[in-house]
């Protein structure tokens, strides 16, 4: 808990309860009996009201759950929280409020109203004694990052409303929600097309990786890609059938820095959704990949995710796009470039997206997306 505020009705305020005392007393003295009981009364209520409040102090916690770790971008998940009533009285105005930061990074969806999606969000409530309550609501990130709310409040209000004790808790007590890139369906074969086309083009055809497990006739491929055998019994053509080869390995090089005078490029959100899809799609491939991204780590370094085929390595290479920040420090791209080549595996061939580099003889490369 961060902090423990008491809001007061306008009875309840000090000034107030010094004015109802003193008239307290006149009347009593007076003999005006009405008066003094009704004064009687309001010094009752606000004491009372003052010791409800006290003793729940410590006896409503909350915990939070999720039902996924991790979100895309314009993704709905679900969220329960658990308030938990350790008192043997009840409270009939419970409520929960909670904020986020920005519309921009995490919203809640209200459910009630017509799906609306705000960065507030508030639940009012009855709370049995010694009693569980979960409630459940729908958030969804608006924006890649490490999203958090600002605040999360609890609020008690006595039986007669003359005071209410809200419970406040700050960031550090509050729960993180990672939001990845938004992920975009890639074109896998036109994808699929240009790697093979690039090994096709940079290899000698007599040094085929592939290995020949049988025939097949012919269904409308390319035949810029199809080596014919002919069939003299059976009158008719038919392609060689090659075996799947998998653990090509691949450098992924995203340049988020435009070409001419230095500058972020506008689309930089579309440039990493495509590096995300692609590197789902050569992990699931079974090819091996590493991700040089023109963002400098701590350690002033260009950010890189180093060849592996673990599946931890999708989520690295995830986390990683998901943390990259406009406010960030990037490096002009033929910088960039000359530190991705001599960092990069020398085995793999590397993939550009996003503004090329400058054709040289030593460096080999391909653009996949300008």
């Amino acid at each position: 808990m961060n902090s423990v505020n008491v809001d007061k009705s306008f009875l309840t305020q000090p000034r107030v309860l010094v004015l109802i005392i003193v008239l307290f007393i006149i009347s009593s003295l007076a003999g005006i009996g009405l008066l003094t009981f009704l004064l009687a009364l309001c010094i009752s209520f606000s004491i009372l009201s003052h010791y409800f409040l006290k003793h729940f102090h410590n006896k409503v916690t909350w915990e939070f759950k999720k039902y996924v770790n991790i979100s895309s971008v314009d993704e709905s998940v679900k969220g329960i929280i658990e308030i938990e009533n350790k008192s043997s009285l009840p409270v009939h105005n419970f409520k929960i409020a909670m904020e986020s930061n920005s519309e921009k990074e995490i919203v809640f969806i209200n459910d009630e109203n017509d799906h609306v999606e705000s960065s507030m969000y508030s639940k009012t409530f009855f709370l049995p004694p010694k009693s569980r309550n979960i409630i459940e609501f729908h958030l969804k990130g608006k924006s890649r990052g490490n999203h958090h709310w600002t605040n999360f409040n609890m609020l008690i209000t006595d039986p007669i409303r003359l005071r209410t004790l809200r419970l406040g808790y700050a960031n550090e007590f509050l729960p993180t929600f990672p939001v990845m890139p938004r992920i975009i369906k890639v074109d896998e074969l036109k994808l699929k097309s240009v790697l093979q086309g690039y090994r096709n083009t940079n290899h000698s055809f007599f040094m085929d990786e592939s290995s020949i497990v049988g025939t097949k006739d012919y269904e409308n491929e390319s035949f810029r890609h199809i080596h014919w055998m002919a069939s003299a019994k059976e009158n008719k053509l038919l392609a060689k059938k090659y075996q799947k080869v998998n653990g090509s390995e691949y450098s992924i090089l995203l340049n988020l820095v435009g070409k001419g005078q230095f500058h972020l490029r506008r689309d930089m959100e579309d440039l990493i959704e495509y590096a995300t899809a692609v590197s789902l799609y050569l992990i699931k491939e079974g090819c091996k990949i590493e991700l040089l991204v023109n963002y400098c780590t701590k350690q002033n370094e260009i950010l890189r995710i180093e060849n592996d085929i673990d599946r931890s390595q999708l989520k690295k290479m995830i986390m990683a796009l998901s943390m990259i920040n406009e406010r960030g420090i990037f490096l002009p791209s033929e910088q960039f470039y000359r530190q991705a080549f001599s960092k990069k595996d020398k085995k793999s061939l590397a993939l550009v997206i996003g503004s090329s580099p400058e054709p040289t003889k030593i460096d080999k490369w391909l653009q996949i997306k300008q």
